[in-house]
């Protein structure tokens, strides 16, 4: 593109920016967003006379033996570690191997469509394949699950959150716990931070205790969940 770009536009001035822009809208649209392919297209062009020289052989030296020479010392420096391993489709996760049953258990309530509605939805574009998403999902939603069989300690003066995000994300104070009974015990709370900060208000044991996820404390600035928590 650049080299393209250098042999239309006789004026540098236009040539630069056409081969840049150019350059990244073909990434865009070939889903491989690589910086460094902008600044190869831009050296194309103000490279000098040496490089217009080589025309469309620049595209054969430097440029592909460098590609050449940077995957070889990829491969070669990562191939030793089997998490490390390039390109990453080599990479073998001893710890975190599902096997095709389990893994279709746990992402079986989305399928393609989903993931195609969602990132379009978003508006952006996500340099992630959607097997990475369904992983992501996958993770998050065992994680989820784990955490939901850990009952959280509701206690008098601990502070909790809801672990949700954006606007519905909160963390509350427990005031007071009344009631000796299951059935009757009440919370008193206020709200420290997130939605409806400074509300006071009280709610059934059990309701609170489905309510918070966590429990979490201030460090500086921002609220943390407690470790071992």
């Amino acid at each position: 593109v650049g080299v393209t770009a250098a042999r239309v536009f006789a004026d540098s001035l236009v040539a630069a920016p056409a081969g840049v822009g150019l350059a990244i809208a073909a990434m865009h649209l070939l889903r491989c967003i690589h910086p460094p392919g902008g600044a190869t297209a831009l050296t194309a062009v103000i490279g000098g006379p040496a490089v217009a020289d080589l025309g469309y052989g620049f595209l054969l030296v430097p440029v592909l033996l460098n590609v050449l020479v940077l995957l070889a010392v990829a491969v070669l420096f990562n191939y030793p570690f089997a998490w490390r391993r390039y390109p990453a489709a080599l990479v073998v996760s001893r710890g975190a191997q599902v096997s095709k049953s389990d893994r279709r258990k746990s992402t079986e309530a989305i399928d393609h469509g989903d993931l195609v509605y969602a990132l379009s939805e978003i508006d952006s574009f996500i340099d992630v394949s959607e097997q990475d998403l369904l992983r992501i999902y996958e993770l998050a939603t065992r994680h989820a699950a784990e955490r939901g069989s850990r009952p959280v300690s509701v206690v008098a003066g601990g502070c909790y959150s809801n672990g949700r995000f954006g606007e519905d994300w909160a963390v509350r104070e427990v005031l007071l716990v009344s009631g000796d009974a299951p059935a009757t015990r009440r919370v008193e709370f206020r709200v420290l931070a997130g939605n409806r900060r400074g509300f006071r208000g009280e709610a059934g044991f059990q309701e609170f205790s489905r309510w918070a996820a966590y429990p979490v404390q201030r460090i500086e600035n921002s609220w943390r969940r407690v470790e071992g928590a």
